[in-house]
């Protein structure tokens, strides 16, 4: 969530604007603000992201108090909310993002959301970048970076014990957990020597790239201390819990998610112990196109079934989810693309089988297609 403080020395016209605002579920308000002063004595001990403030206020101008909070903390995106039109080439000069005049449309409101949304990717990526030298990729082929040089561990189980503890940090995992997945076909003695070697390698590795001690032991137990490391796999649980708190999640949120999950996680590495970790993603994979689909249907239904596309692949032969989506798009008026849609499935079970669909789906085309 993108954090937001508003500022205006009329209340009725604070209270409207954040009216306005509670549209977008992708900006939280957590503060207001009628007094400059009042803002400028909590302002050390708040937190946000974006700040809407009024041109013309009365201890000081917007202008001026926006000079203070970009020399205080320059990451913070300032948009100038105001009836005056005079001031907006100054605003721009003192690194305002963006200067809306009142009163504001829904439209004029959301391509203000949009660029308050990249300009806060950027600040994101500029505020991990400077905290970390480890890179991890997850999906797709797994990877470390290190400075943007690939990390080589020394031996195949370093890498695997590497991304067992990737997939599970700051979790105590006993010592003969990791024996019992990592070599299940030796004796204890041998796979718990094999571990030590393992261990070995990996603290050195990570010692050599600036990450020493993050992985402790106690009383049999293991703990990967997550460092601050930049991890696709990490980005992607962070934007899909912020997805599942919301009713209606904007779709740049369920673009930023299925762009991060790409074709799956470790789609190289076929390690047994992961299977339940992939199929755990991959439902949640399949929940961000199916409200994707939903989002998309009545805005524009080529990115619905681009949605829909990706659903089936998934699940090619459930006759059953086809005829869900097929009456979504009846219901919602799209006689056209469902019937493409049903043509599509038709000719996969006549390429892949050589079968017919179902009787369900027969008496769907003949009641809703053929007769169009």
């Amino acid at each position: 969530m993108i954090r937001a403080v508003l500022i205006d020395n009329e209340p009725l016209a604070l209270h409207y604007f954040q009216s306005k605002l509670q549209a977008f579920q992708q900006i939280q308000v957590i503060q207001t603000f009628t007094s400059v002063e009042v803002f400028l004595n909590e302002l050390p001990i708040i937190e946000f992201d974006v700040i809407f403030l009024e041109a013309k206020l009365n201890e000081l101008t917007g202008l001026e108090l926006a000079d203070i909070i970009k020399t205080d903390r320059p990451h913070v995106s300032v948009i100038f909310i105001t009836s005056y039109k005079e001031f907006a080439l100054q605003a721009y000069e003192i690194g305002g993002l963006d200067y809306v005049l009142k009163p504001i449309s829904h439209a004029r409101l959301e391509k203000t959301v949009s660029r308050i949304e990249h300009e806060y990717s950027i600040q994101q990526m500029i505020k991990k970048a400077s905290k970390t030298m480890l890179n991890v990729q997850c999906f797709n082929q797994f990877a470390a970076y290190s400075n943007n040089s690939l990390v080589a561990f020394k031996t195949e189980k370093t890498k695997e014990l590497f991304v067992y503890f990737i997939l599970h940090p700051n979790i105590p995992i006993h010592r003969d957990y990791l024996i019992e997945i990592l070599w299940p076909d030796l004796d204890y003695v041998r796979a718990k020597s094999n571990l030590h070697t393992a261990l070995s390698y990996l603290r050195k590795t990570l010692n050599n790239i600036g990450y020493a001690n993050c992985i402790i032991f106690s009383n049999k137990y293991y703990i990967f201390e997550k460092p601050n490391i930049l991890c696709d796999l990490y980005d992607f649980h962070r934007y899909y819990e912020d997805f599942t708190k919301l009713e209606f999640p904007p779709i740049s949120l369920i673009n930023q998610s299925l762009s991060i999950y790409k074709n799956g996680l470790l789609i190289y590495d076929d390690y047994e112990w992961a299977t339940a970790y992939k199929d755990k993603l991959t439902k949640s994979y399949i929940d961000l196109l199916e409200k994707g689909f939903q989002a998309t249907l009545l805005t524009d239904i080529d990115k619905a079934l681009n949605f829909l596309n990706r659903l089936l692949e998934f699940d090619p032969y459930n006759e059953q989810k086809l005829e869900h989506y097929l009456h979504i798009l009846i219901n919602t008026g799209f006689h056209e693309q469902a019937y493409k849609v049903f043509l599509a499935y038709e000719q996969k079970l006549k390429d892949d089988l050589s079968i017919s669909p179902s009787s369900t789906l027969i008496d769907i085309s003949n009641k809703f297609f053929i007769q169009k």
